[in-house]
């Protein structure tokens, strides 16, 4: 019995609601909201995650919400399509009804008076079931419940289903204009299965502060949790219980969140039960930061600090039999499609978060995965003949960066896939290196950062699947073993102790390089002409020799470089053509027993690389690559009549790259924000700078134009313009990811972007 489970806030707000939040009156998330409806449901039957429930919020305008459910009806057939105040619409294969909500809390359950009434909006929750809903009978109705019933001329039918809503009472701000809740529905996967308790919530939302609303979202959430409690038979549940939604809770790693902070209040207290019978399935069990697993998870992008957060949630109970094996943000289901029409500029302004949930296995979590011993003194390991059925996983991790040759096997009528993560982002898969292959040992993939997790998944999750896993970490041992270098990051390799050389004499060079390491150092695949670099070797004590050669293309090497340091570092420069390759060897010159020794090196060359969209088109075969999803977000609108209509011009290092103009890119209220990656290519490299040109076109002055220049990598952490984003920067992958500022007459918008110094895909 697996279980697949979507969650997003859609962003579909009414022509009401965006008017009466702000003055605008034609911006995008209302403007688009009916292509973004089609477009979205469209990826959602396309997805190849096959998802079996998928809970939506913010979906406020009506026309969106017919779209949504008439498109998805045959994918998901039983549907929750609108709740409100006094009642909730129901669709399933028989067609649409209305459930009465008293019918509901009186059959079902309530934890206390509701003192709810009407309010603009509806709650804009949606959800969606392959599943069918488990009904209720209505035999035992209370009297009362009844009388009303029949007071109100509503007809009683024999059962129900298993549907109910909870509005909440305490709101702030706009956030009172709307009916918002928590939606439940009860849904059995065949006619005789227990029910998996379903919900969906949306709550009250932060405006300027993190945290300002916290006291209506504090109350709001513990109605929900005894709302869960009730619908679900109580606690500790003796059935599945899944939460969902946008809590509007900025989310932290468990072991290292704030004391005082709102999510260690909820889900790291005991007491509260959303810590003692419920637990966030991300912050409190996948990713709990420390040393390992400390992927921050952020799906939503905020004008205030920190600019990115996790506040969309997936919850689940202490008592599941079930085994959450991987929660993760789908990236590639929030992307602009290359075919949407040119005024849809992005999707929404959350990304989906996705839980994959199936009967347990040993080593089925990221938090239970098997440690594969591999290091420089141990550079193999395997896990031969293992089986996983019924949609199960295998998680494997490793502890060391490198360059790694990773195979996995498996019978082709029953085949399974894999992809790598690193522990700081468990929904961005490596990429494998160049698809390159080593015939014997796999797809090599060069992996800047640890701990490394490899997943093993079935393509299809019905049925038994076997499979074995062979990982070879590089060693620097010869020209099949070659370790690659990255740029901008020290490396530091050990050689063998105990006088053991690390190779003999290899031919294919025209020189003695016994006692070498052999490290690989690849040029951009960018039409740049020549790019400058240094390669730069100290070791530790000893003396060593450092040789740099040039890849004839013909499997030989021409030297270009040849220094013997003694003891002392060495910097040799290197000009570089766009595909050349090129052979960095490291002689430990200490006799024929030589001592231990550690060479550490470093490339550097004048390039930045801002990571753009996904590739185009993708790589056959090969996992999502959602690129470095920049943004551009509104952060304070400018003064005056209407949203800001904007022009956003891209120039890299004095050279247009890209113009899009107001009918792409759309007009901007404070908060908006569109996605920028399917205007950019996945690789932006500029050596000057990237400067972002803003104009708001209502009355070009001399102040309706802001102009910032993203700076190279080296000044970034000390530009006043760059914002860093929450968490360590640069990341250990290297990544530094952060907002730049443009200051527009008197607003001021925001670029959120990611920079490298080295990136598998070049």
């Amino acid at each position: 019995m697996g279980l697949r489970v979507l969650s997003w806030n859609v962003q579909m707000r009414s022509w009401a609601m965006q008017v009466g939040a702000s003055p605008g009156y034609t911006i995008p998330p209302i403007d688009t909201g009916e292509e973004r409806a089609r477009i979205i449901a469209k990826k959602l039957i396309a997805s190849p995650w096959d998802d079996d429930i998928v809970g939506v919020c913010e979906v406020f305008d009506e026309d969106c919400r017919e779209i949504l459910s008439d498109e998805l009806k045959t994918r998901f057939p039983h549907q929750i399509v609108k709740c409100d105040y006094a009642t909730m619409t129901v669709r399933e294969p028989s067609g649409e009804s209305t459930v009465q909500l008293l019918l509901a809390w009186d059959l079902i359950g309530l934890p206390g008076a509701v003192t709810n009434s009407y309010r603009l909006e509806d709650s804009g929750l949606m959800l969606f079931s392959r599943f069918p809903f488990a009904r209720v009978s209505t035999s035992t109705v209370s009297e009362g419940v009844r009388q009303l019933m029949i007071l109100a001329g509503l007809p009683i039918p024999l059962d129900i289903p298993r549907v109910s809503f909870y509005p909440y009472t305490d709101t702030a701000g706009h956030d009172g204009d709307a009916c918002k809740g928590v939606a439940y529905a009860g849904v059995r996967q065949w006619s005789t299965a227990p029910v998996t308790h379903t919900f969906v919530t949306h709550t009250q939302a932060d405006t300027n502060v993190v945290e300002e609303n916290r006291t209506a979202r504090e109350e709001q959430l513990r109605k929900a949790a005894a709302f869960v409690d009730v619908c679900a038979g109580g606690a500790p549940f003796g059935e599945e219980v899944i939460v969902m939604g946008d809590l509007n809770v900025c989310g932290e790693p468990g072991q290292v969140a704030s004391r005082t902070g709102e999510w260690r209040h909820y889900f790291g207290s005991p007491g509260h039960r959303l810590t003692d019978d419920l637990v966030d399935l991300f912050g409190a069990f996948q990713c709990q930061g420390g040393t390992d697993l400390r992927d921050p998870g952020h799906t939503a992008t905020v004008r205030y600090d920190p600019m990115e957060q996790r506040l969309d949630y997936m919850i689940g109970s202490r008592t599941s039999v079930l085994a959450a094996q991987h929660i993760w943000i789908d990236y590639d289901l929030a992307q602009v499609p290359s075919d949407a029409p040119d005024d849809v500029s992005y999707l929404s302004d959350h990304r989906p978060l996705r839980a994959d949930f199936a009967v347990p296995r040993v080593h089925s979590t990221p938090t239970s995965a098997l440690i594969l011993p591999v290091d420089a003194a141990n550079p193999d390991a395997a896990d031969p003949q293992q089986w996983i059925w019924e949609g199960q996983v295998a998680w494997y991790l490793l502890k060391e960066a490198g360059t790694y040759d990773i195979a996995v096997d498996s019978n082709p009528d029953r085949p399974v896939r894999y992809a790598v993560y690193l522990d700081t982002d468990l929904s961005r898969p490596r990429q494998q290196y160049r698809q390159e292959r080593h015939p014997d040992y796999g797809d090599k993939f060069v992996l800047n950062g640890a701990p490394i997790l490899i997943k093993v998944y079935p393509r299809d999750r019905h049925g038994e699947q076997d499979f074995s896993i062979r990982v070879h970490r590089h060693t620097g041992a010869g020209p099949d073993d070659m370790i690659h270098l990255d740029y901008g990051r020290d490396l530091a390799e050990r050689f063998p102790s105990s006088g053991q050389v690390v190779c003999l004499n290899h031919p294919v060079t025209g020189w003695d390089d016994t006692d070498s390491k052999w490290f690989r150092l690849d040029a951009p695949r960018l039409d740049l002409g020549e790019v400058s670099g240094t390669v730069s070797v100290s070791g530790s004590g000893l003396p060593f020799r450092v040789r740099i050669a040039r890849s004839d293309g013909a499997g030989g090497w021409r030297l270009e470089a040849d220094e013997s340091a003694g003891r002392d570092p060495v910097s040799v420069p290197v000009t570089m053509r766009p595909n050349d390759i090129f052979l960095v060897q490291v002689a430990r010159q200490d006799g024929l027993t030589p001592r231990d020794f550690t060479a550490t090196l470093r490339a550097d060359i004048d390039l930045s690389i801002l990571l753009g969209g996904p590739p185009k088109p993708p790589v056959p075969g090969a996992p999502d690559d959602p690129g470095g999803n920049p943004r551009l977000v509104c952060v304070t609108e400018t003064s005056g009549w209407g949203a800001d209509d904007i022009d956003l011009v891209v120039n890299v290092d004095g050279r247009r790259l890209l113009h899009a103009d107001n009918d792409s890119i759309g007009d901007f209220d404070q908060d908006d924000i569109r996605d920028l990656g399917q205007y950019l290519d996945p690789v932006v490299p500029y050596r000057e700078g990237v400067e972002f040109v803003v104009k708001e076109i209502d009355d070009i002055g001399r102040d309706d134009i802001g102009r910032k220049s993203l700076p190279p990598y080296a000044d970034l952490l000390t530009s006043p313009f760059f914002d860093l984003a929450p968490g360590a920067q640069p990341a250990p992958d290297g990544r530094i990811r952060g907002r730049l500022k443009i200051p527009v007459d008197d607003g001021l918008y925001g670029v959120d972007v990611t920079v490298v110094r080295w990136d598998e895909r070049l």
